[in-house]
């Protein structure tokens, strides 16, 4: 029996606009209850419920403009008849210290779900059931007095569902530590 397609594609203004604002990112687990439920409840693409584990928040991410970016696909085997999707995630820190050394060590330990804030002002959730794990970490001096000295940072997952969108009455308690 064949998927239903319920709508089809117009085009429509050109007003989208690209790049990340501000990052958020919480440890994959913080999502989940004792019982190894998703915290986390969506209908339709979009977040109606997000709550972390008693004490635990989103840690903001400040990036550079147009440094960021997010990107998400979908890889089909037809002769398996499955079907996953990709998250990813960029971003860099402008900073080679000992205490960016130690946050970027720390990242690269972590499964992580990431909040976007994104150009067209529209927030996106990646990694909520898996998580993101980082892929690589690049730091450097540059060569020229204007180049980063700093890092990037490279971060995918494999999902069974797209990005999620979240609103902004959600996104806006992020930062805020859960509660028992």
């Amino acid at each position: 029996m064949p998927c239903a397609i319920t709508s089809g594609y117009t085009i429509e203004c050109r007003d989208s606009v690209g790049g990340v604002q501000t990052i958020w990112l919480i440890e994959n687990a913080n999502l989940y209850d004792a019982s190894g439920n998703s915290t986390i409840t969506s209908a339709s693409g979009t977040v109606t419920a997000l709550n972390k584990k008693s004490g635990k928040k989103f840690w903001k991410f400040e990036v550079p403009r147009a440094t960021a970016m997010t990107m998400n696909g979908i890889t089909a085997s037809q002769e398996n008849g499955t079907i996953f999707y990709t998250h990813q995630v960029e971003f860099p820190i402008n900073q080679r210290n000992a205490t960016m050394r130690n946050i970027v060590a720390t990242l690269a330990y972590n499964r992580l779900t990431f909040v976007t804030l994104e150009g067209d002002g529209v927030y996106r959730m990646f990694g909520k059931s898996f998580g993101l794990f980082m892929d690589s970490s690049e730091g450097g001096s540059g060569t020229a007095l204007g180049d980063r000295n700093g890092y990037v940072l490279k971060f995918s997952s494999q999902e069974t569902e797209d990005f999620l969108i979240v609103p902004a009455n959600i996104a806006s308690t992020l930062e805020n530590t859960g509660t028992a």
